[in-house]
């Protein structure tokens, strides 16, 4: 704006001085002063002051301009914008030069411009501003609280239904393809947890019902003999009859309990799984040596097989000892009498791998994902037999999890082959006999 102004005041500088080329001499621009008032008038804002060398007053405007001191631009060279000063509190700028008339006659001229005048161009217009900024402000207040809210809908859509769930109502899931992009993982992360809680819920419903039905069995049995031996006096040894026969029954109940708070320990991973480096020819041969009485009741056999090279694997002995147990103690009970349930050995795909088969009536396809659930029996009428409450394959697919490994069953035309696969690393070595 200051430019603009310096600018403003050298074009009237320009064109004064050509004026008073014109006039005859200074006394007649005293005469005659409005010939050169005119050309500064109707700018707002400008002064003209015009002196004699004596300094008198040759011609000024209404508002006259101050008379500038010295030095002032020579009347043989054009001002520039250097040559101009700030008047009296810096409220205008001042062009102070000399000037000659058509007799060579030399004045004094002071040409200046008030600054308040833009300034009050600026004043007039802040009201105005001030009303753009605030109504601006409160558009893009709108807009932008409709924008969020909108970009937020399918958030509040999540939060109605983390609202609705409970662990009767599971159902519910996000139309991911209804939400932006941007959340559509989102949707889909939720969806897939939704599906997880309502599995685990299901499952542990399940798994309640199966429990209590197990355990109502025994206890059933136990209130039933316990009140016919109350029917009537009996003598010392039907007391002592039922009470071996009872004792039966609690071990089966303390052997339920067992294994399932083993199956939640592992559940919650609160087990403590202390691997070693295991001599699998060792540990199976205690295995088939624990075993051969309760095989032989049963009419079976017990053998173990292995390849040239016999892979050792690391994995906590006890927890070893039990999962393999367990698959023996199950194949035995589902053997066909004059059979054998061999345990095998070897390895393939980075992983060791034991294994054990028996010969009976199998288990159908459709049934093979099922065995290693919990309270599963393939013949549900042996639910009745000793250690038969369906949790010892559960703890078997627990405790391969607990190893970062796998269990896995195959079964055709009454061949079933239970198979553990332990993770690598493996090293070989010759086999014992």
């Amino acid at each position: 704006m200051s430019g603009r102004d310096d600018a403003e005041l050298l074009n009237r500088a320009a064109v004064l001085r050509h004026v008073l080329a014109r006039q005859a001499s200074p006394a007649a621009i005293a005469a005659s002063p409005a010939a050169v008032i005119n050309t500064v008038l109707g700018q707002p804002g400008l002064a003209l002051r015009i002196d004699a060398q004596d300094g008198q007053l040759l011609a000024s405007t209404a508002s006259s301009a101050p008379s500038a001191a010295s030095p002032r631009v020579p009347a043989v060279r054009m001002p520039v914008g250097k040559d101009i000063r700030d008047g009296s509190a810096g409220s205008s700028r001042v062009l102070a030069m000399l000037a000659r008339t058509a007799d060579a006659g030399v004045v004094r001229v002071t040409l200046s411009r008030q600054r308040s005048d833009r300034l009050a161009i600026l004043r007039r217009y802040v009201p105005d501003l001030l009303a753009a900024l605030l109504a601006g402000t409160l558009v893009a207040t709108g807009l932008g609280y409709w924008a969020v809210r909108r970009g937020l809908a399918p958030l509040r859509l999540v939060i109605g239904k983390a609202d609705e769930i409970s662990t009767n109502r599971l159902r519910g899931r996000l139309q991911v393809d209804e939400v932006p992009a941007e959340l559509r993982q989102l949707g889909q992360a939720f969806n897939a947890m939704l599906d997880r809680l309502e599995e685990g819920v299901q499952r542990l419903s399940g798994f309640a019902a199966d429990l209590a039905h197990d355990l109502r069995t025994p206890i059933n049995t136990l209130l039933v003999e316990t009140q016919v031996m109350l029917s009537r006096p009996r003598t010392p040894e039907q007391y002592e009859a039922a009470l071996a026969s009872n004792t039966e029954e609690y071990e089966r109940i303390g052997r339920m309990i067992e294994n399932t708070l083993f199956l939640a320990r592992a559940d919650s991973a609160q087990l403590a799984v202390r691997p070693e480096r295991l001599d699998l020819a060792r540990e199976l041969g205690r295995i088939v040596d624990y075993f051969e009485g309760v095989a032989e009741e049963a009419g079976v056999a017990v053998a173990l097989r292995h390849t040239e090279m016999l892979p050792t694997l690391e994995a906590d002995p006890i927890l070893f000892q039990r999962a393999v147990s367990n698959l023996v103690s199950n194949a035995i009970r589902h053997s066909r009498a004059g059979s054998t349930v061999v345990i095998g050995t070897g390895s393939g795909a980075g992983a060791a791998l034991v294994t054990v088969t028996n010969d009976g009536d199998g288990i159908a396809a459709d049934k093979l994902h099922l065995v290693f659930e919990r309270y599963y029996r393939s013949d549900p009428s042996r639910t009745g037999v000793p250690d038969g409450a369906g949790l010892g394959l559960a703890i078997v697919r627990a405790i391969m999890h607990l190893h970062g490994g796998e269990a896995g069953v195959h079964s055709s035309d009454g061949h079933t082959r239970f198979e553990l696969r332990f993770p690598a690393p493996l090293v070989l070595k010759a086999s014992l006999h």
